[in-house]
């Protein structure tokens, strides 16, 4: 009896020294994530369009395709304007423009090297040696214009387009290309430096490679 009577008093102690502080713990990392860790927040970052498109092409549902075109959109054209907002020579009509395969060819005028993949080298000031610091990795002239224009005609479906037939091959094919151009995006900004951020720094060299 005594035993238990102790029992029930030091369980009624824990719930206040150990439960409850557990508890608001969880609760604060809880809310800490729904605030700072969003996927609904609308940022800058065209890696949290591409997760948005991704989940979208997950759900698999017809319905989400042009969503995903959309998200898709938003990525390419926030790649193209990172990499050219670092150029000191970039104008503020330039940074206006919205087009992504004008951002892309404005990024040629200033620095046709910017066409080329390059390896970044860290120089230490008192040795000399040069440490691999990361790469840059163009995203292709082309491709931005070819996906631009595709992503274009899915946000204005054309009429006449059997799009209540859910294996209709335009679906099929819609899916195939956003699949492609998700992976094409994803691709190009994983562990993708910003060219004109290291271009003329003392302590960084660029190499073509």
């Amino acid at each position: 009896m005594i035993k238990t009577i102790l029992k029930l008093i030091i369980g009624f102690f824990l719930i206040f020294i150990v439960h409850i502080p557990k508890l608001l713990y969880h609760g604060l990392l809880i809310s800490y994530a729904a605030v700072f860790n969003n996927m609904q927040n609308l940022t800058a970052d065209p890696k949290e369009h591409l997760k948005r498109a991704k989940l979208l092409l997950k759900k698999n549902q017809n319905s989400h395709l042009l969503y995903s075109a959309l998200e898709l959109r938003f990525a390419l054209e926030r790649i193209v304007h990172n990499q050219l907002i670092f150029s000191e020579e970039v104008s503020k009509r330039m940074l206006d423009e919205y087009d992504p395969t004008k951002k892309r060819k404005n990024m040629s005028r200033i620095d046709k090297d910017s066409d080329y993949a390059h390896k970044i080298y860290l120089i230490e000031k008192d040795t000399g040696k040069r440490f691999e610091w990361g790469e840059y990795r163009p995203i292709d002239k082309n491709k931005v214009k070819e996906v631009q224009g595709r992503l274009g005609d899915l946000l204005h479906p054309k009429n006449g387009l059997n799009l209540g037939i859910s294996d209709d091959i335009w679906y099929i094919e819609t899916r195939k290309f956003l699949e492609e151009t998700h992976d094409y995006l994803s691709e190009i900004t994983d562990g993708n430096e910003y060219y004109f951020s290291y271009r003329g720094l003392q302590n960084f060299d660029m190499v073509k490679s």
